[in-house]
């Protein structure tokens, strides 16, 4: 499933990311476990929790970041 499509305040783990060199700059790495803070309306950025700080990231992205929900 996308991270786009996870719910808000669903915890899951990271399985394939866009190559795209700001994702790495952003903190985000395959098998890291994020949670999902808030998606903005109308087709905005979806902000999630990575260790102890949060990050926008825009819906175009978020669609390509493929992740596995867990408990």
């Amino acid at each position: 499933m996308s991270l786009y499509k996870m719910k808000i305040k669903g915890r899951c783990i990271i399985e394939t990311l866009p190559a795209v060199p700001l994702m790495d700059a952003m903190g985000f790495r395959m098998g890291l476990p994020v949670e999902i803070q808030s998606r903005q309306p109308m087709g905005g950025p979806v902000v999630v929790r990575l260790g102890n700080r949060c990050v926008a990231i825009a819906r175009e992205f978020a669609e390509q970041i493929m992740v596995r929900e867990v408990a």
